[in-house]
């Protein structure tokens, strides 16, 4: 269909020809109108070619897209690549899995994202799973001051010693995020509400907040959940057997 379109067009260019004076000479006026003439009745008499037309529109578009993003992604793993001790190693984060895991989930997040609520359990499923993979859990609160509310809890929660816990429950939470519910939440894993209070309340957990933060815009990272896995950073929700696929390329990449 593609070369059958080019060709009705350039054939309808070639029967304007001889309205042109020279090949180096712009058309006059009467010219143009009569090779539009000449365009719109091949066009009226074969009305597919729009919806053909259309359609390599928006192939090219989506080429151009994913072209597009692809390179972003490679330049946000470049950029990932210069940083993967302070992603990987730091040891002021929360993490699940063994410390001598030979792949490394890195995952920013937001409590507040639909998406990372998808996610949480898979993540952690994996990690069950497979006691060669560590996650590294980077609280990246983007989606307004709920958001960051959940995270200081959950900072909290890790100095408390428990931190897993308060992140499952907190990413099973669909109510609000204010301060009252949060610490509804974290009594239901077993937290004293009072001493979540005065954890939250610590500047270093402003401090921390703002080194991730600092740390997932260096990158480039605009949206949550974000993965590292290896190499590759990938963004969005992934389903388990994706994930696993992207542990087995990290191991493979070794």
């Amino acid at each position: 269909m593609g070369k059958r379109f080019a060709g009705l067009v350039t054939a309808t260019l070639f029967f304007a020809m001889p309205f042109t004076a020279s090949a180096a000479e712009p058309l006059s006026p009467e010219q143009k109108e009569a090779v539009k003439a000449l365009i719109r009745e091949t066009l009226i008499s074969n009305p597919e070619l729009l919806e053909e037309a259309m359609g390599i529109l928006v192939k090219k578009r989506e080429e151009q897209e994913m072209a597009e993003r692809k390179a972003e992604l490679d330049r946000m793993g470049a950029a990932a690549a210069t940083h993967r001790a302070a992603l990987e190693r730091d040891a002021k984060d929360p993490t699940f899995g063994p410390s001598d895991a030979d792949v490394t989930i890195v995952e920013f997040f937001d409590y507040r994202c639909p998406y990372c609520k998808q996610v949480a359990d898979r993540v952690l499923n994996v990690a069950k799973a497979d006691k060669k993979v560590r996650v590294v859990f980077k609280e990246y609160p983007i989606l307004g001051p709920q958001s960051v509310v959940a995270a200081r809890a959950a900072i909290a929660a890790q100095a408390l010693g428990k931190y897993v816990e308060f992140h499952q429950a907190l990413m099973a939470w669909k109510g609000q995020m204010d301060v009252d519910s949060i610490l509804k939440v974290a009594t239901s894993v077993g937290l004293n509400a009072d001493k979540m209070k005065t954890e939250m309340a610590k500047p270093e957990v402003e401090d921390r907040l703002r080194t991730v933060m600092s740390l997932g815009r260096s990158i480039g990272i605009s949206g949550t959940p974000a993965f590292l896995i290896g190499k590759q950073l990938v963004p969005g929700a992934v389903d388990e057997d994706y994930l696993k696929q992207l542990i087995a390329d990290a191991r493979a990449a070794k």
